[in-house]
């Protein structure tokens, strides 16, 4: 019988990768193990010339004051429209609430001019003045009159046809009358009513503005013009 000779044992057992020869028969043939190593994906680094979004502007969310729809402050006598009388001496008409006065108006003792007054008086609650006491030596010429709070009477006032005159109230101007004489009033070349400053005269257009038609009561002298007005 023909033996395998010992060299080419041993060399066959060089030659064959991954045989372990000579081992003992239970042992298991071990794969060869790998490790992979995953370095970690670094966070992006924000750039520090980043800065943060500006913040929205503020807007105020506060409405803008509306526009006075009257004069303010309001210089009015208050009174009782149910308690009216008028009383008459030396060429003045005064309508009174008791002791107050509430209307002055300039006439004879004959004509119509207290029941004017009167009968205007009973319409309203207060007669209300702009330029009162406004220090010009014809003073009476720059005060003007107007009336607030209906008493929700309709009352009749004699001759109030003639009394009252048509203006546009969507052409009212105010004009410095120059030469220290007081502000105006007008539509166009209708002057309805003179002023002692520009304040006044401003607070007279917004009272003009809410009508379209001047009413004057009372016949004063020449050098005063003391009209009592109401616009309708």
């Amino acid at each position: 019988m023909r033996r395998t000779p010992r060299l080419l044992l041993a060399a066959a057992c060089v030659l064959a990768a991954g045989t372990a020869c000579g081992s003992d028969k239970g042992d298991p043939v071990t794969a060869p193990t790998f490790s992979t190593v995953v370095s970690p994906t670094a966070a992006p680094v924000e750039s520090a010339s980043a800065s943060a979004a500006p913040s929205p502007a503020r807007s105020s969310t506060r409405p803008s004051p509306a526009a006075p729809s009257w004069p303010s402050p309001a210089d009015c006598v208050s009174y009782n429209p149910n308690n009216l009388t008028v009383q008459y001496a030396a060429g003045i008409h005064q309508v009174m609430d008791g002791s107050k006065v509430v209307a002055r108006l300039h006439g004879g003792p004959d004509g119509n001019v207290g029941d004017q007054g009167l009968a205007l008086a009973k319409r309203y609650k207060r007669h209300c003045f702009i330029g009162r006491g406004n220090g010009r030596e014809d003073a009476n010429a720059y005060v003007f009159d107007y009336w607030r709070d209906s008493s929700g009477r309709s009352t009749t006032i004699p001759g109030e046809d003639d009394a009252c005159s048509s203006y546009d109230r969507g052409n009212l101007q105010v004009n410095d009358m120059g030469g220290g004489q007081g502000w105006r009033v007008k539509d166009d070349d209708n002057v309805l009513h003179v002023f002692d400053d520009e304040s006044d005269a401003r607070d007279g257009r917004l009272v003009l503005a809410k009508y379209g038609r001047i009413c004057r009561l009372g016949n004063p002298p020449d050098d005063d013009q003391d009209f009592v007005t109401y616009g309708k």
